[in-house]
């Protein structure tokens, strides 16, 4: 499978307990002294919305989403550019950049013990319903390279990939966990 377009999503720990607001401080700052590679672009504020995006540092390359979608809230990202050929290299890139971006935010002392993301498990989310529909055949071409990738980002370590059984009008999702808990900083640095 050829995709283009996709997302990603690390959890929030249970222990997470902060005040979001402070993500729109830390998001502009890193604009403006250009803490994370690529083309940095904009905060914007979705707290209103219901189970939505929460707040979002918007980049050329990748838009990151303190998330709180289907109740869950964690960090988000959606692909929108890279330098990877193949779709398990771009699922590498986007699990180490969104780990780097993970693992720098979880560092701010603005947040620092607040805020805790689960490396050890991800949800992989296809961005392109033309190419891969939420059905399980499309599961099965694009299972081989999530646990091919999940196989590099978790070395030594057995991982599951499965099917997140939800509506067959949303995206198709995977669930990639690993045997143990692993740090986001420790996953950026991967293989």
């Amino acid at each position: 499978m050829t995709l283009e377009r996709f997302c990603i999503k690390f959890l929030a720990r249970p222990e997470t307990n902060i005040e979001e607001v402070a993500f729109i401080e830390i998001f502009h700052e890193w604009i403006r002294l250009q803490k994370l590679q690529g083309t940095l672009i904009d905060v914007a504020d979705y707290r209103h919305v219901p189970n939505g995006p929460g707040i979002m540092l918007i980049t050329h390359e990748v838009n990151y989403a303190m998330d709180h979608g289907n109740g869950q809230f964690g960090l988000y990202a959606q692909r929108k550019l890279g330098e990877a050929n193949t779709h398990k290299e771009r699922i590498l890139e986007l699990a180490k950049t969104t780990a780097a971006f993970g693992a720098l935010l979880e560092s701010d002392n603005r947040v620092a013990g607040k805020l805790s993301l689960e490396g050890g498990q991800f949800l992989y989310m296809a961005n392109d319903r033309l190419n891969a529909p939420n059905t399980e055949e499309a599961f099965a071409a694009l299972k081989p390279e999530l646990e091919a990738a999940a196989a590099e980002l978790y070395p030594g370590q057995s991982v599951s990939v499965t099917r997140l059984e939800n509506d067959p009008r949303d995206r198709l999702t995977a669930v990639i966990q690993a045997q143990n808990s692993v740090n986001l900083a420790t996953l950026a640095q991967a293989a």
